[in-house]
């Protein structure tokens, strides 16, 4: 006759755990399958979009944790080499717009603090947007969260008073503050339009004639 106990195995939570662990293990094993097969192609897919060999593995993985996550939605086996395709084509668009918000932020960001124009050679570009973002990461948090919702999110200042829980008054001054200090920060360390302070000139010493 079977007893409690017995029965308390087959219908309780030690069978339900076992089944979940079977289930994770067969998971995991099929997540290495397909990983092994299609790890190569996206990678070169991924290559061929990008053209950096670094970013490309970024993207491959970031495809491969997508898989992971959603492999119980994922096709058959035989389909998932294309399915990854798109989910990576999804991949490389994100990162891409994410990289464009990133320029414009600085852009917006340089213009907010120099209050001048910029020049349109790239190399110029290229310094006042890194002598940006070093000013930017000196400044407290909140100067830094406030001054991301106006250039990056486009908020107005009432709109960012909902944000942050205060007046669209108290927005607007505090925003004003964390752009004169971003402009001071970027003052010092880099000089007005953005270029790293040079050091003076020596004055030469005369030589010394032979006698």
């Amino acid at each position: 006759m079977e007893s409690v106990t017995d029965r308390r195995h087959v219908t309780g939570r030690p069978v339900t755990a076992r089944r979940a662990a079977a289930t994770r293990e067969q998971d995991e094993r099929r997540f290495r399958r397909l990983y092994e097969a299609s790890y190569e192609p996206v990678l070169a897919y991924a290559l061929r979009r990008c053209g950096d060999l670094s970013e490309a593995h970024d993207i491959a993985s970031d495809t491969f944790l997508v898989l992971w996550r959603r492999l119980a939605d994922a096709p058959a086996d035989e389909e998932v080499p294309l399915w990854l395709y798109g989910v990576a084509r999804r991949v490389v668009a994100n990162r891409h717009r994410t990289a464009v918000r990133r320029e414009r932020l600085v852009e917006r960001l340089g213009s907010a603090a120099r209050e001048t124009p910029g020049t349109d050679e790239l190399a110029t570009q290229r310094e006042n947007a890194i002598a940006v973002l070093a000013s930017l990461r000196r400044l407290g948090g909140d100067d830094r969260e406030i001054l991301l919702l106006a250039a990056w999110e486009r908020l107005s200042a009432a709109e960012i008073a909902l944000v942050l829980g205060c007046s669209p008054n108290a927005a607007a001054i505090r925003l004003h503050r964390a752009r004169k200090r971003l402009a001071a920060a970027l003052e010092k360390e880099h000089g007005a339009t953005g270029h790293r302070k040079k050091e003076p000139p020596q004055p030469r010493q005369p030589s010394k004639r032979r006698r």
